[in-house]
């Protein structure tokens, strides 16, 4: 019963993989470009005094026939205060975002990149790092987007070390 179950599924969600792959890329609104500005806070057990800014650039794709984003992304970190031994001059990465149908004019999304920092912390103790990012967008016109996003950072257990970092933050988007 429960191999018939699954197998009703998987048929289910091919259906639903074919049908979404049908429907424009809703980052994109038929543009093939993106420029994109960010700025986020980190939280962990509270909001902290390490801020992270950065410019993306994207260009729309099909991840296994879904709509979909690549971007290769510069970030930098700072922290005041107790938070200073975390700044990082630059972060280079590139993702790969997931995106969901549009529902009026927002859409979610989920994304994993990899990244190359300057510096190892106490809380992340390599240069190579992972990042996850979920994200809700809105489309406010044709050529201008925003994005609420939640970031997390962390190298994968790559080391003893890995406490991890995660941000909450906005992106503005211009698509061209």
């Amino acid at each position: 019963m429960r191999s018939f179950f699954r197998i009703k599924c998987f048929f289910v969600l091919c259906a639903c993989s074919a049908l979404w792959a049908q429907i424009p890329n809703p980052a994109f609104f038929q543009k093939k470009n993106q420029l994109s500005v960010s700025y986020g806070q980190s939280y962990r057990d509270r909001w902290e005094k390490l801020f992270i800014g950065g410019i993306s650039y994207g260009q729309p794709n099909e991840f296994f026939r879904l709509p979909g984003r690549i971007n290769v992304e510069f970030l930098t970190a700072h922290g005041i205060g107790d938070m200073a031994q975390y700044k990082q001059d630059i972060i280079f990465g590139f993702a790969q975002d997931l995106i969901s149908p549009p529902i009026w004019r927002m859409y979610a999304g989920i994304n994993l990149g990899i990244y190359i920092k300057p510096k190892i912390t106490e809380r992340i103790n390599s240069r190579f790092t992972f990042g996850e990012r979920a994200f809700l967008g809105y489309n406010i016109s044709e050529n201008w987007g925003a994005e609420l996003y939640w970031r997390h950072f962390s190298n994968g257990d790559l080391t003893d070390k890995n406490k991890g970092q995660n941000f909450i933050g906005l992106n503005g988007i211009w698509k061209f």
